[in-house]
């Protein structure tokens, strides 16, 4: 087998907040891989909670909260390579009538946790966020259910090299 599990599942949770509002903030967390045992985390699930958009009067609002494997410039969505997971809540008036979309793109939580959504062979993980037309910053809360692995230094040099070219 090219990965051998060496946890039970644990939890990541992390939040980010805008620098400023309606500002691009990113963050990157630290998850503490030792590349000289090839190890990878295996991401079992993530869970997200993207900040509400303000309600302003005559103007469309939208918080989007992005987890990706490499660090971004742009809040990213699932046809990315390097995106896990993404959130966007829109809130869309036509001047009196305001309604709210909200677009989860998230890998959930299962019962059996048996499968892997995604691989994680660099050290960290990152969190993009911003919105757009809001009063206020926003940001996000993010869970994540990880197992830790060691891989066979071939699927580890590929894992690595994958994450890196998908930047």
């Amino acid at each position: 087998m090219a990965l051998k599990k060496t946890s039970e599942p644990f939890i990541i949770s992390t939040q980010i907040d805008e620098s400023a509002a309606n500002t691009f903030t990113s963050k990157t967390v630290d998850v503490n891989l030792n590349p000289l045992d090839q190890e990878v985390l295996l991401i079992l699930a993530i869970d997200m909670d993207a900040f509400a958009p303000d309600v302003v009067t005559a103007t469309n609002t939208s918080v989007s909260v992005s987890v990706s494997t490499t660090s971004r410039t742009t809040i990213g969505d699932i046809s990315d390579n390097n995106v896990l997971a993404a959130q966007r809540i829109d809130v869309k008036t036509d001047g009196v009538n305001h309604v709210v979309f909200d677009r989860l793109e998230a890998a959930q939580p299962t019962a059996d946790m048996i499968e892997y959504v995604g691989i994680l062979a660099a050290s960290d993980f990152h969190l993009q966020v911003q919105g757009i037309n809001n009063a206020g910053a926003k940001g996000g809360n993010v869970r994540m259910w990880a197992v830790r692995a060691r891989a066979d230094p071939a699927t580890y040099s590929a894992l690595v090299q994958s994450q890196l070219l998908s930047e």
